[in-house]
């Protein structure tokens, strides 16, 4: 077993210097977390990426870098590796989910390109898989390989994980639909999908929902092959890494440089890429602000500000940079004297040494991203204040603002109260600074880069261990069912009607048993070792018009009633949020032709089987979230079925139900069929040996078995009730 990590860059890159080629390893959190984790981990690791060198010199340097993993390089062609980073994943993902819509230059060519190279990498990850193998996909940049390998390998383990913002309903539905479907349908491929909050999880599953029309349970999406899982994972960093490089020998000179060269001035210091996102044009205009409100700080402050090169050949970061250098020179020029330069601005990369000194030196580190997945640099701040002095001043836009609690946090476009802050933050006395960093660095400590490797990677094996591989019911394991069946002496049978028992018919009340399937029924249940309970969402007035002569026990509305032999409600009382609900409907009945309310006594359900498809889908989407936000804190489910949209008392609830009045019996064998999400409750109650759940059509499912249509459930309960003549 092996960890086939995929991410856009290696971990080394080799570049050639007068014919002589230095091979360099990354030192980026993502290298870092996953190399040291394989390496804790005992399990072998194969990093698949992009390479940024040709095949004849990786063919003479591959057995030249560290062994403790391997590399397996995809080469792109030029042209198609400047569409598929450049023009679709920087200039169209990279900008809308950092929700600057505007900045999108969408082109079909560049998607197709995007589509080539996941399916380029989809085959080079694929002669490398071998079953039990874990594949661990990594951002934006391969946001449709986890389908491509799901359809390759359908029992495959796959974790996704997005490391920027994925963006809410609003801003993602600008893409053209066949972008929106392929990027979601490609997540989905996993069985776990991770990003670094909450916010952005539901961001995700909303935009499921009312896309592609997949439903979730706690997070949990129901596929046809799988099931995925999607959930917040917060990277992290090496905590001891950057903690103990306080006492780098190179470290403590560097930082001894800074002190004496900017002497008794207090030192803001930020450090990003060149990107639009870092909101770097915002931070300055706050720090001229800073100056103008408080001049008592003219010549006792210096801001540091450091820019990595980034995307240049990308014309909007070419611009930005334009901006930030015209920004430095008007402050420089306005603020400050032939004695002091308020803004010091260095535009090249910076060793790990040098930053650590940065960090070290800063009375206040200022980010403030107006959009940011993570910013793993206020981490780092944080954790290397080993001296417990200094002050994060932290966008309340990036991820890391939900770990570092005791960060000052920013509106990163309110200039003013980023002035204010700083004169907080640059008066601050020690007593607090070490307080909040202390607090800060034993959260960092605890949940550090391994931590989250480690959790993502166990939540992949247990959600694929997990995942329910319903079988067909026939063969072999037919006969099984059939002869447990056989030797039982006491038998429970658990059926649904509409979809199991009778096919859907443009209205429930067309929906009828006929003679063949009520003689069927009727002899089952007149077989002693038999029992036999109907299991429906109807009402109990339909059940008991067309079943209630049978001896058989009846649930009704999903779990609200339970004739066995008079019906009984399990819940007391009408509920008070029905006439609420009913209103809501009406509306979306009014403007849809053809769907129709149905009423029942502890619940109502929205039908919309026919009305047009599209039309009918999107209709169902907007009621449905407009339903849970209506509906929220309630005693409801609401419940997103085949064409209907039902909201229902909670107490209604056939796994409960069925617990509470009918599984208590000494039944040596049970069986359950059932069609919809209401009857997954009850299978996942049937785990023993002797307790069998049998899913009809298509979906994930928690059952044991499959059958594909009613008609081949009324066989087999024919078969059933053979043998039962037979004993």
């Amino acid at each position: 077993m092996k960890i086939i990590t995929v991410s856009y860059r290696l971990p080394l890159s080799i570049k050639k210097t007068k014919g002589k080629a230095k091979i360099t390893q990354s030192a980026g959190g993502l290298a870092t977390a996953i190399l040291s984790y394989s390496a804790k981990s005992n399990v072998n690791l194969t990093w698949v990426g992009i390479a940024d060198f040709d095949s004849i010199t990786w063919n003479e340097n591959k057995d030249k870098y560290d062994q403790n993993f391997d590399i397996e390089p995809v080469f792109l062609e030029e042209e198609l590796n400047q569409e598929f980073y450049n023009v679709f994943s920087n200039s169209v993902l990279w900008a809308l989910f950092h929700y600057f819509p505007s900045f999108v230059e969408y082109t079909d060519d560049g998607f197709e390109a995007y589509k080539q190279a996941n399916e380029i990498v989809a085959k080079k990850v694929s002669s490398i898989y071998e079953p039990g193998d874990v594949i661990w996909i990594h951002d934006y940049h391969f946001l449709g390989l986890p389908n491509l390998l799901r359809e390759a390998h359908p029992d495959a383990k796959i974790g996704y994980f997005l490391h920027i913002p994925f963006p809410n309903f609003e801003i993602f539905r600008i893409l053209p639909n066949k972008v929106k479907r392929y990027i979601l349908e490609g997540i989905l491929g996993s069985n776990v999908a991770g990003f670094h909050t909450w916010d952005n999880t539901i961001h995700f599953t909303e935009c499921v929902e009312k896309i592609l029309g997949i439903p979730h349970k706690n997070f949990l999406f129901s596929q046809e092959s799988h099931r995925t899982k999607a959930g917040s994972f917060p990277i992290s960093i090496d905590f001891d890494k950057f903690h103990n490089a306080y006492n780098n020998e190179e470290v403590i000179n560097l930082r001894s440089e800074i002190k004496k060269l900017y002497g008794d001035k207090k030192i803001i210091f930020s450090v990003d890429r060149l990107d639009y996102t870092k909101g770097i044009t915002n931070r300055l205009n706050a720090f001229e602000k800073f100056l103008e409100k408080y001049p008592e700080w003219s010549e006792k402050v210096v801001f540091l500000l450091v820019l990595v090169p980034s995307r240049e050949e990308i014309k909007k970061y070419d611009e930005r940079k334009k901006l930030i250098e015209h920004n430095v020179g008007h402050i420089n020029g306005n603020m400050g004297n032939y004695k002091w330069t308020p803004i010091v601005y260095q535009y090249q990369s910076v060793s790990f040494e040098k930053l650590i000194a940065l960090y070290t030196s800063a009375d206040v580190a200022l980010i403030s991203p107006v959009r940011d997945g993570m910013n793993l640099v206020a981490k780092e701040f944080v954790a290397s204040r080993k001296d417990l002095k200094g002050v994060l001043i932290l966008s309340s836009m990036a991820g890391a603002a939900k770990d570092l609690k005791e960060a000052i946090t920013i509106n990163p476009f309110d200039a003013e109260m980023i002035a204010k802050k700083l004169c907080y933050a640059l008066t601050m006395d020690e007593a607090e600074q070490a307080l909040r960093l202390a607090r800060m660095q034993r959260y960092l400590k605890k949940h550090d880069v391994f931590r989250w490797a480690e959790k993502f990677l166990t939540e992949v094996e247990e959600i694929h261990k997990n995942d329910t591989k319903a079988v067909p019911l026939k063969g072999k394991e037919r006969d099984r069912v059939l002869q447990k069946f056989n030797e039982a002496n006491k038998r429970l049978l658990l059926l649904d009607f509409d979809g199991t028992l009778v096919n859907l018919q443009s209205r429930p009340e067309l929906a009828v048993p006929d003679e063949e399937l009520l003689d069927t029924l009727n002899s089952l249940a007149e077989e002693p070792k038999n029992e036999v309970w109907i299991v429906s969402g109807r009402n109990k007035d339909f059940l008991e018009k067309w079943l209630g002569h049978l001896p058989i026990g009846i649930i009704a509305e999903h779990g609200g009633y339970v004739k066995n032999p008079e019906w009984k409600p399990v819940i007391i009382g009408e509920p008070e949020w029905k006439d609420q609900v009913i209103d809501i409907m009406q509306d979306y009945v009014d403007t849809n032709a053809e769907s129709f309310i149905e009423v029942k006594e502890f619940g109502i359900a929205y039908h919309y089987r026919n009305v047009a498809e599209k039309q009918g889908f999107n209709t169902s989407r907007e009621l449905l979230m407009l339903l849970k936000n209506h509906m929220y804190n309630t005693p409801t489910q609401i419940i997103d079925g085949n064409k209907v949209i039902e909201v229902k008392h909670f107490m209604a609830h056939k796994g409960t139900t069925c617990k509470n009045n009918v599984l208590r019996g000494e039944h040596d064998f049970v069986l359950a069929f059932g069609d919809d999400k209401t009857d997954e409750d009850l299978f996942e109650l049937l785990t023993s040996e002797n307790e069998f759940s049998v899913k009809v059509g298509k979906g994930n499912t928690a059952a044991k078995y499959r059958l594909e249509t009613v008609e081949e459930v009324l066989v087999f309960l024919s078969e059933l009730d053979y043998k039962s003549v037979l004993k």
